[in-house]
């Protein structure tokens, strides 16, 4: 592929942001999107496009996004794992104090069982609040088929593979937390501030550069001259959902033409 080529892929998909932005301002005119905010909005439709589905169909339920981190419905879930051909069953000693799923690839053969029932639930503690209360045969099922949509359908998730509690939680653990930072005056003019963003931390900087690894090898270039940045490790967290859809996106993309798609 020549250097021209590649070059105007990566200025489609900038126009690309530039349309995504237009809709979301266009969505947030309604209540229901006004509650996942424009950088969900954005957030979704970007993970969404990166997994080949329709961004309403993403939107309307099927995925969510807690701080910029998305995850998606159990029935999206069910629904994408049977798309390709692959099975999930529910096995018959499943109660409302036990979830047992049985699943199994179309592509291998490759078969693996999640439990998840009330003693894991309290170990999280999960089992008394309200909605465990009323639904705990539906809350057991979210979890055990959150578990294995990850452990058996990797491909699938590429990292959405979380439902909204489980999504709660991990935003409440120590990776999510804001750093305050102390902003200064430059030159004591009180008019010229100089703000610091917060860079990626090392778990982000592996992530993305594991996938970076897998595309084209001029793409992370591209990344870095576009943000003006020497190293991925000094790119903001803030721009991280975005540069890890896009990332996945352009391995999809790599492996297509490498393999003449």
């Amino acid at each position: 592929m020549s250097k021209e080529i590649v070059q105007v892929d990566f200025n489609t998909q900038l126009a690309e942001l530039d349309r995504m932005q237009d809709t979301c301002k266009k969505l947030l005119q309604t209540k229901h999107y006004q509650s996942l905010g424009e950088a969900g909005i954005h957030a979704i439709i970007a993970r969404a496009k990166a997994l080949g589905i329709h961004p309403f169909e993403a939107l309307n339920g099927g995925f969510i996004c807690i701080q910029g981190k998305v995850g998606m419905s159990t029935e999206m879930m069910a629904a994408l794992v049977r798309q390709r051909g692959h099975s999930v069953r529910k096995d018959p000693k499943s109660n409302n104090e036990l979830c047992i799923l049985h699943g199994k690839r179309a592509d291998n053969g490759d078969e693996w069982t999640c439990s998840f029932g009330k003693a894991d639930a309290e170990a999280a503690g999960l089992w008394n609040s309200a909605t465990w209360k009323k639904y705990p045969s539906v809350m057991l099922y979210n979890r055990c088929m959150s578990q294995l949509f990850r452990q058996l359908f990797p491909d699938i998730s590429l990292g959405a593979g979380y439902v909204e509690d489980e999504l709660k939680e991990i935003t409440k653990s120590d990776e999510y937390k804001t750093i305050d930072v102390d902003v200064k005056p430059l030159y004591n003019d009180e008019k010229k501030i100089e703000v610091l963003e917060e860079k990626l931390t090392q778990s982000q900087v592996e992530q993305l550069a594991e996938v970076l690894s897998e595309c084209d090898p001029a793409y992370a270039g591209r990344i870095l001259e576009y943000y003006k940045v020497k190293d991925i490790a000094d790119l903001s967290s803030k721009n991280f959902e975005l540069l890890m859809n896009k990332a996945l996106m352009a391995r999809e993309n790599f492996k297509k033409e490498m393999n003449g798609e």
